[in-house]
C-alpha cells in the first residue's frame, strides 16, 4: 500500500527538501503532494520547482505561485501590469521555462485522497470545496483568522479576539493539511493539521506521513531544521 506524504511550504529550500525526502526513505510508490509555496523567498526556488515536477511530486497552488501566475497572465494584456513583483519573484519569472509554467498553472487549488484535503491555507464552514465562489477561491490562498463570529479577516487585521480558521473547522470537507501560516512546530486540531514550520525563516521544513488516507488518526511527522539564513 502506498503511503501519502504532505510537504509544509518549501519556499526554495531545495536542500533541506532533499533532506527531508531522505529522512522519509521515499519508496517508489509513496505519493507525494506539497501544500504550495514551493517557491519565492529562499535562494533555490527554480531548482525546487524543476526537482518536483523531475519526481512527479504533486502540489496545489499557493498564493506565492498564485501571484507569479497571474503576473503572466496581465504581461499578455495591453494595459500595465497591476502587480508588482519584487527582485526575488523578478529573477524566478526571468528563469522559468514553458513547462515551468504549464506546471503551475496546473496545480489544482485542492486535492481530495481518502478522507484527507490538501489546500495552502484555510477554508470557512461555510465552504462546499464542489461549489466555490471566486472570492471563496481566493480565500482559500489567504485565510489565516477569523472573527469571533467567523467571519474572514484581511492579513494583519486580527486582533485578541480573533479565532484561527483551524480551531473553528467543523471538518465536513475532509481532514485538512494546510501551510501558508507558519508554526514552530506543526499545529494539530481535530480536523487539521497546519504543516508549515518556516524553513525558510529558519526554524524547520516538515511532512506529515499517512500509511493510510481512510485513516487520518494514524500519521507520523518529520522534520529537518533549516539552513536558511533569511
Amino acid at each position: 500500500m502506498s503511503r501519502l506524504i504532505i510537504y509544509g511550504d518549501i519556499h526554495g529550500c531545495y536542500k533541506e527538501f532533499l533532506q527531508l525526502r531522505s529522512l522519509i526513505s521515499i519508496q517508489k510508490y509513496d505519493v507525494e503532494i506539497c501544500v504550495g509555496d514551493t517557491i519565492t523567498r529562499g535562494k533555490d526556488s527554480i531548482k525546487t520547482l524543476r526537482y518536483i515536477q523531475k519526481n512527479n511530486i504533486r502540489s496545489v497552488v499557493g498564493n506565492h505561485e498564485n501571484k507569479i501566475i497571474r503576473y503572466l497572465k496581465h504581461e499578455k494584456s495591453i494595459v500595465n501590469n497591476p502587480i508588482e513583483l519584487d527582485q526575488d519573484e523578478n529573477k524566478i519569472v526571468s528563469e522559468l521555462s514553458v513547462g515551468d509554467v504549464d506546471f503551475m498553472n496546473n496545480m489544482p487549488l485542492f486535492m481530495k485522497l481518502g478522507k484527507i484535503t490538501v489546500l495552502h491555507a484555510g477554508l470557512q464552514n461555510s465552504f462546499n470545496l464542489g461549489n466555490l465562489s471566486k472570492e471563496e477561491k481566493s480565500k482559500i490562498l489567504r485565510l489565516r483568522y477569523l472573527t469571533k463570529n467567523h467571519k474572514f479577516i484581511p492579513f494583519g487585521e486580527e486582533n485578541s479576539e480573533s479565532v484561527f480558521w483551524s480551531e473553528a473547522y467543523d471538518g465536513k470537507q475532509g481532514f485538512i493539511v494546510y501551510g501558508h501560516q507558519t508554526f514552530k512546530e506543526v499545529k494539530i486540531d481535530k480536523y487539521s493539521l497546519g504543516i508549515d514550520t518556516g524553513c525558510v525563516y529558519g526554524n524547520k521544513l516538515s511532512a506529515v506521513v499517512f500509511p493510510n488516507v481512510d485513516n487520518i488518526e494514524n500519521y507520523s511527522i518529520h522534520s529537518v531544521d533549516s539552513e536558511c539564513n533569511t
